[in-house]
């Protein structure tokens, strides 16, 4: 049974086409995608973890989940945005390697093309906080469900998270974006039913906002 169950998450894994098409998209790769793991394809690997990973004992050119969820976060910010950088944006995790390899969890699709609405709408798009794994999820205060554990919340600032009403504004427009799911910030909040205020004294002038 074990085995099985080992078996099945292996399987939930990118097939080697697919890594192949994600890599070239990104640089690192410019064979044939032919699903076959020949010279190119494990360079292809190792220059993915030598540029992303932070810890020198992930960078050792075997694919296995940590960078299969590498690829897909390097891949859907690089895909699904127009200006947002995974390593200038500090999307990654901010324990920097300390606690995890700096991708806990695959950055969600519909978090990073929001994210980008946000930018489109509002100018200047300063991420404060991404990916969390559980520990440093932990040191920062966040709560064990975090959508940032799961790769789908971020906290941000626009040149109007300066006032409550600016921060407001960016709240309700999140909802009018792909799959809303909460936003928050000091002062206010709201999910698909219900908004209100919120003492958040925290998040200082920060907006958090996540996707189902």
């Amino acid at each position: 049974m074990k085995t099985n169950l080992k078996l099945r998450k292996v399987s939930n894994m990118l097939s080697v086409k697919q890594r192949q098409e994600k890599l070239k998209f990104l640089g690192f790769y410019d064979g044939k995608i032919d699903g076959k793991v020949g010279p190119k394809t494990k360079k292809g690997y190792k220059d993915l973890q030598n540029k992303y990973f932070f810890r020198k004992k992930d960078k050792d050119g075997l694919y296995g989940k940590d960078t299969d969820i590498l690829l897909q976060c390097v891949y859907n910010v690089a895909k699904y945005s127009k200006n947002f950088d995974i390593l200038k944006d500090k999307l990654h995790c901010r324990c920097n390697g300390k606690y995890c390899t700096g991708y806990p969890a695959v950055i969600d699709v519909n978090l990073v093309k929001n994210l980008q609405e946000i930018r489109n709408k509002f100018g200047a798009t300063t991420i404060t906080s991404l990916l969390r794994c559980s520990t440093w999820n932990k040191i920062q205060g966040g709560v064990s469900s975090s959508k940032h554990t799961k790769g789908k919340g971020a906290d941000y600032r626009t040149k109007v998270s300066n006032t409550l009403v600016g921060r407001k504004n960016m709240i309700d427009y999140w909802f009018t974006l792909s799959k809303p799911n909460y936003g928050y910030c000091n002062g206010y909040y709201k999910m698909s039913r219900t908004s209100g205020c919120k003492k958040s004294v925290s998040m200082g002038n920060s907006t958090h906002c996540d996707v189902k």
